[in-house]
């Protein structure tokens, strides 16, 4: 039986992935090139616009919970892209990378500077470097405005319309069942969305982007070894089993050819992969494992029969698969034996704290994070774990007092905005724990429940003269911005959620 959803879906995301996306085009019968515009798509869209889709296209995907929003995973992808992104040229704004829960491999860049990718392409890739390489391909991305120059080919499409398609494309790539709302929103203006971009696009990413590999001190010939083994291990397949990194970036030998001759003029250099990336990667093994307990009597099996490559990064997939599935006497031991090795690793110490809170030892797993601390005082995942455990254990307002610092170092998230109302409201601060969760709301997409909050702060008794300000100044920002939704939607012909506004 043929599944309707993920037909619909693979047609709809081809078509879009192309022209939005900074893609070469999906695999179809026809392709159209797009003339050479130059740069003239900041004359229709300004930097502002730039960063208010990137944003939108955020709040999506976090709405549909498709993002990993592990700490550790998060800082070390992060990390990984701003090195390469720090060699880049053309391009003023901020990077934001970030991860999607997804077993394909794949990878894209949104206007606004979002670059993100699925989990498959770490947990697939062979080296650090190949992963490095497609993030490398996807800066170009950005720096060359490609993405843009595809909003300029659609621009009869509105913002508030172009966030919406690019959301259902990050939520249908990974769940395609979440997708089909999105998908009846916005199929009345898929047609649009036909144009796809001309392998210069592609050629010029991939030029750039070994540029920025060489630069940055990654393994030049990574994005050839990458592309040949997707194609290689595709050959025979049928292509609407095709990984979606080769239908979103078709994989030529030419290409690889290219690529590997850029690399010869660049001069090979190698690149030992970092601990992190390993460590990194087995614990992402864990997290998106359908079945733990298999992963886990894999993993004693690899560390009886010695099938490892590197014995340390085995024992830590091992005690978090152990830790995941509840027997946490037995993960004590594999992570007392890692840190006996390395005591200083900061993935063992945090795998020992989250051990802790998990088994119901809160006080213990508190112990942990303030010795961490001690040792990585500006650690964003340590800091995230350890205000979570002061929330676990009651202590509010010292929870409170890190977050609102915390904000002044790092990007805050829904994540962050669901910490700080619980923090607020175990510290006895109704209003601003109402006005904490309407930042939560509004970061996940969900503006009319952010303006229910902010109402209930409005009409509390207690509410002083500045709180009043700040709630009725973020009220007006919130409406402007849904009004603008509904507009659109009343363009499309579309009142689905109209009734929501609490106006």
């Amino acid at each position: 039986m043929v599944n309707t959803h993920n037909t619909t879906w693979q047609r709809f995301s081809a078509l879009a992935f192309g022209t939005l996306l900074g893609a070469a085009g999906a695999v179809c019968a026809e392709t159209i090139d797009l003339p050479d515009i130059g740069d003239s798509a900041g004359a229709l869209v300004s930097p502002e616009q730039e960063r208010r889709l990137g944003e939108a296209v955020l709040r999506q995907a976090h709405q549909y919970g498709v993002m990993i929003d592990d700490p550790e995973a998060e800082a070390y992808f992060q990390s990984l892209g701003q090195q390469l992104a720090s060699y880049s040229e053309g391009w003023e704004g901020e990077f934001t990378f970030f991860l999607i829960k997804a077993d394909s491999i794949n990878a894209f860049a949104v206007p606004g500077g979002i670059i993100g990718a699925h989990t498959g392409l770490i947990l697939n890739s062979k080296s650090e470097s190949e992963v490095a390489a497609v993030l490398a391909h996807e800066v170009s991305h950005i720096t060359q405005r490609h993405g843009v120059r595809g909003y300029e080919a659609a621009s009869k499409m509105s913002l508030p319309m172009a966030a919406a398609m690019l959301g259902a494309i990050l939520v249908g790539v990974a769940n395609p069942d979440a997708a089909q709302a999105a998908i009846v929103a916005v199929a009345a203006s898929q047609q649009q969305f036909q144009l796809n971009f001309t392998r210069a696009n592609e050629q010029e990413a991939d030029r750039i982007g070994i540029q920025l590999l060489h630069r940055a001190g990654f393994d030049t010939d990574a994005m050839a070894n990458f592309f040949e083994r997707l194609q290689i291990a595709n050959r025979y397949s049928d292509p609407k089993s095709y990984p979606e990194y080769l239908r979103s970036h078709p994989v030529t030998i030419n290409r690889i050819a290219e690529a590997r001759e850029r690399a010869e003029k660049l001069g090979h250099q190698k690149h030992a992969d970092s601990e992190s990336y390993q460590l990194v990667r087995a614990k992402l093994k864990v997290l998106v494992a359908e079945d733990p307990k298999q992963l886990l009597e894999q993993y004693e099996h690899d560390l009886r029969s010695g099938n490892f490559e590197n014995e340390r990064v085995a024992r830590y997939g091992y005690a978090l698969a152990l830790t995941r599935t509840g027997e946490y006497g037995k993960a004590r031991l594999q992570i007392a034996q890692l840190l006996a090795q390395d005591p200083e690793q900061q993935a063992y110490l945090l795998a020992q704290a989250r051990l802790e809170i998990a088994a119901g030892n809160v006080d213990g797993g508190l112990q942990d994070y303030e010795s961490i601390l001690r040792l990585f005082p500006g650690s964003r995942p340590v800091l995230i774990g350890y205000i979570d455990a002061l929330l676990r254990a009651g202590r509010g307002t010292e929870a409170r007092a890190l977050l609102r610092d915390y904000a002044y170092d790092y990007t805050v998230d829904p994540q962050y905005f669901k910490m700080l109302a619980e923090a607020e409201d175990q510290s006895g601060s109704p209003i601003e724990s109402h006005i904490a969760l309407a930042e939560y709301y509004f970061h996940l997409g969900e503006t009319p429940m952010a303006l229910q909050q902010l109402e209930i702060a409005q009409r509390a008794p207690q509410i002083d003269y500045y709180q009043r300000e700040r709630v009725l100044a973020r009220m007006d920002e919130m409406k402007a911005e849904l009004e603008e939704s509904m507009d659109e939607r009343h363009r499309r012909g579309d009142s689905r959620g109209l009734a929501r506004n609490p106006r």
